[in-house]
């Protein structure tokens, strides 16, 4: 094989694994939000049956994102 040859496969190579990665960061990504979702829902859940703060599970919405972001979450009644 030729020098050019070998470079550009190369090059093949690096841009394959650079959109790989991406497309791994993004399922990740997605991976988390949906779990951040999950983990809001379960502290409002509990929250709405008057479970103390310091028995629940999940975590409150620190982020503020949570009633634009996560879909189907409704503040608890």
């Amino acid at each position: 094989m030729s020098t050019r040859t070998l470079s550009v496969a190369a090059l093949v190579v690096i841009i394959g694994s650079m959109v790989l990665a991406a497309n791994l960061g993004a399922a990740d990504k997605e991976s988390l939000h949906r779990t951040y979702c999950a983990e809001v829902a379960v502290w409002q859940a509990e929250e709405s049956r008057g479970i103390d703060p310091l028995d629940r599970t999940g975590h409150p919405d620190f982020r503020g994102i949570a009633a634009e972001s996560c879909p189907g979450l409704r503040p608890a009644p």
